[in-house]
Parts: C-alpha cells; sequence; structure tokens
C-alpha cells in the first residue's frame, strides 16, 4: 500500500470512531449503572424515611406531609403517594393511583394515561393499617438524564478525537517531509550526485540519527571510491614504467639485426619488468583478500619475537649501508600469536623499509616486541628521524596513500 498523508489520517479517523462508539458504550453502561444504583439508595431510603414518619406522627401527618411536597414540585424524578387496599390515594401524587403497584417491594410499569408510554420504577412499602407507601420513580426523567451525560461525553470525546487527529495529522505530515527529505538525497545520490548529503540538524531527533547515519556511510562510500580511483591512478602509474620497460626490451629482442649477447640481456631486462609488474598485482591481490577476510584461513600459530628475529637480520645489512643503526629489543622467550606470517612479514618489511628510505643518514631505528599490559602482543618500529609531517597524520593509514604525490 502506497503510504500518502492522506493513509495515517484515514486509518486514524476510523480508529478514532471505533473508539469514540466505545467510549460512547462505556459511558452509557457505567452512568446507568451509576444512575441506578444512586436512584435506588434514594427511593429506598425515601421509604424508610416516610415510614419511620408515618410511625412516629401518625397517618394523617404523612399524608399531608407528602401534599406539601407534591404542591412543591418533584425536582428529583421521584413521585410519592399513599394509598389502600382499595387503591385510592390517601395523600401525595395521584399518578400512583393509575399505576399497577406492586404489594410489596419493586416493580417497572407503564403509566396508561400517558401517550408515549412513560415507564415508572415502583417501590410499594406496607407501613400498616391496609396502607401502602409508594415511591415512583420516572425513568423518563433517569433517560433524560442519561442522555444529556451521553452528549457531554460524546462532545468532549470528539474534541479531544479532533485534537488527537489535527496534532496525528500535522505529525504524519513532519514524518513525511523529513522521510522525504531522506528519499531525496538517495534519488539524488541515484542521479549520479555523489555530494548530495541528508539534512541533519542539531536537535538529533530520530530522522537526523538516521540522516547521520547516511551521511556517514555516503562519506564512507565517497573515500572508498576516491581510493579506488588512487589505487587506479597509482597501479597505472606504477604499471606503466615497467610495462613501458618490457616493450622496450622485448623490441630490442625481436630485432633481427640485434646481436645475441645484447638479445640475451633484452630478455633478461623483460623478465626482470615482468617480475616487477606481478609483485604489483600480487601485493594489491594481497590487500584484497586481507580486507575480504579470506586470509584468515591462512592464519597460523607463530612466533612473533622469531619473525622479528628474522626480518631485523634482513634489514640490519640495509641500515647500515645508509648510515643507520638497527636495534633489536626483543622478549627472553618466545612469544606467540595468531598471525597471517606472509602479510605480518610483509607489513614488518614495509615499515623497516620505509624507516630506512625517509629517515635519514645517522638515524637510530629501533624494533622491539613485548607483551603488553593488556595481554596483547605488541610489535613496533620507531626511529629518531622527522617523521610524518604533522598535516599528513590523519592519512598514513589510509589505503595506497603516498606522501610523495611525484
Amino acid at each position: 500500500m502506497r503510504l500518502t498523508w492522506w493513509v495515517p489520517a484515514l486509518a486514524a479517523l476510523a480508529v478514532a470512531l471505533a473508539v469514540l462508539a466505545v467510549g460512547l458504550a462505556i459511558v452509557w453502561r457505567a452512568g446507568d449503572d451509576a444512575i441506578a444504583s444512586q436512584q435506588t439508595e434514594i427511593a429506598i431510603s425515601a421509604a424508610d424515611y416516610f415510614s419511620a414518619f408515618a410511625k412516629e406522627d401518625g397517618v394523617a401527618a404523612l399524608a399531608a406531609a407528602l401534599n406539601r411536597r407534591e404542591a412543591a414540585g418533584a425536582p428529583d424524578g421521584f413521585r410519592y403517594g399513599l394509598i389502600d387496599n382499595a387503591g385510592r390515594v390517601l395523600g401525595g401524587a395521584d399518578v400512583v393511583a393509575s399505576l399497577d403497584a406492586p404489594p410489596s417491594g419493586w416493580r417497572t410499569v407503564t403509566s396508561p394515561d400517558d401517550s408515549p408510554s412513560r415507564l415508572w420504577r415502583v417501590l410499594a412499602r406496607p407501613i400498616g393499617g391496609g396502607r401502602t407507601l409508594i415511591v415512583a420513580e420516572d425513568l423518563r426523567a433517569r433517560r433524560d438524564f442519561q442522555g444529556a451525560l451521553l452528549k457531554a461525553s460524546a462532545v468532549a470525546l470528539m474534541i479531544t478525537i479532533a485534537a488527537v487527529a489535527a496534532v496525528g495529522l500535522a505529525f504524519n505530515v513532519i514524518l513525511l517531509r523529513r522521510a522525504r527529505a531522506i528519499a531525496a538525497t538517495a534519488e539524488a545520490i541515484a542521479a549520479g550526485d555523489l555530494s548530495a548529503r541528508a539534512p541533519v540538524r542539531t536537535n538529533g531527533d530520530v530522522f537526523d540519527a538516521l540522516g547521520a547515519s547516511l551521511n556517514a556511510m555516503l562519506d564512507r562510500i565517497d573515500a572508498l571510491m576516491t581510493g579506488l580511483r588512487t589505487v587506479t591512478d597509482s597501479l597505472a602509474h606504477d604499471l606503466r614504467s615497467p610495462l613501458g620497460r618490457l616493450r622496450m626490451s622485448l623490441e630490442t629482442a625481436v630485432d633481427p639485426g640485434a646481436e645475441e649477447p645484447a638479445r640475451q640481456a633484452a630478455l633478461d631486462r623483460a623478465f626482470r619488468e615482468t617480475d616487477q609488474a606481478l609483485a604489483t598485482l600480487t601485493a594489491l591481490s594481497d590487500v584484497a583478500r586481507a580486507e575480504s577476510g579470506l586470509s584468515r584461513a591462512f592464519m597460523t600459530t607463530l612466533d612473533l619475537a622469531a619473525l622479528a628475529e628474522e626480518m631485523g637480520e634482513l634489514f640490519t645489512p640495509v641500515a647500515e649501508d645508509a648510515g643507520q643503526s638497527l636495534t633489536l629489543d626483543l622478549p627472553q622467550g618466545p612469544l606467540c600469536v595468531s598471525a597471517h606470517p606472509q602479510l605480518l612479514r610483509q607489513a614488518v618489511g614495509n615499515l623497516l623499509h620505509n624507516a630506512t628510505l625517509y629517515a635519514g643518514s645517522g638515524a637510530a631505528i629501533r624494533l622491539d616486541v613485548r607483551l603488553a599490559d593488556d595481554g596483547h602482543a605488541r610489535l613496533c618500529v620507531r626511529d629518531n628521524g622527522p617523521g610524518v609531517p604533522a598535516e599528513h597524520l590523519g592519512r598514513v593509514q589510509e589505503r595506497f596513500v603516498r606522501l610523495d604525490e611525484s
């Protein structure tokens, strides 16, 4: 289903109407139960009061009191009357005479002289001497009160739902706008604009976090593509010279006028240039395998101290030729680690080679291996040469970086 702005709004409206219907049903049921319980208590209390009144002051006084109350009106929806066994009204409301009142207890009856029919809930309480106290509740008054309560509740619920719906609609528009901004960034990138970035605000909500993650991913992709272009340029640069020399050697070797010694020397140069080109390609392949995790299959347990000693012996003459000194600081016993022997040797060799090239004459190069406090083995190559320029410190760990752009 396509997520347009009105779909969530329509769904929210349907849910709101369902909630409104359920809420009104709950209000109606709860209100009806509460009113019925309250009205029953009022009727029983009134019957108890008038019964006690008749015992203390007599039936005549009760009839007079009921007459006075009837003349004052019945704002609470109750009518009170006193009848004899023949059904004649002795005092109070004459409406009870037309009702089919029970001899005793409760009964819901219909007034026969009303159109439309009027329901009454009648409580009959015999008070002795063939007389019965009648308490009649007009259920229409209860229904009117319930209707008013229901209308008020409906209005309140509708206002609440309208407010919630307005807030939800505004929130939905905001969410879609933020989502469209991120989608527009993705579309711009798909169209070829690799510099496009998702808008990120400083207050940092969930969409800002999503946009920041997307931008970080795009920055990483951009860095990888830049690295790929650099690798391609470097590979083309590194292979152009040996391939050019290889072609010249082959041209010399196939020259019909070339003498045999010159032909053989040209072939030897061609083999050397071929080996150099293959070594470059092999190095790139090793890096690719290492980054993809394929080299883990060649991981093995080796003695790091022995490997460092081997590399130190290999580069000591190189350092001496450059007017430098190479010192080894190794542990007494073996220090076993899990590593790729070939890549580790190549990495240590690259560090030592760079030190001999750039540390300068008279520099002291140090190769040490030790077990760190955190339990990890550490191999360090250091020198007291000029070091990497401060502006390039962040670049030396990137792939295929050459500080000498030439």
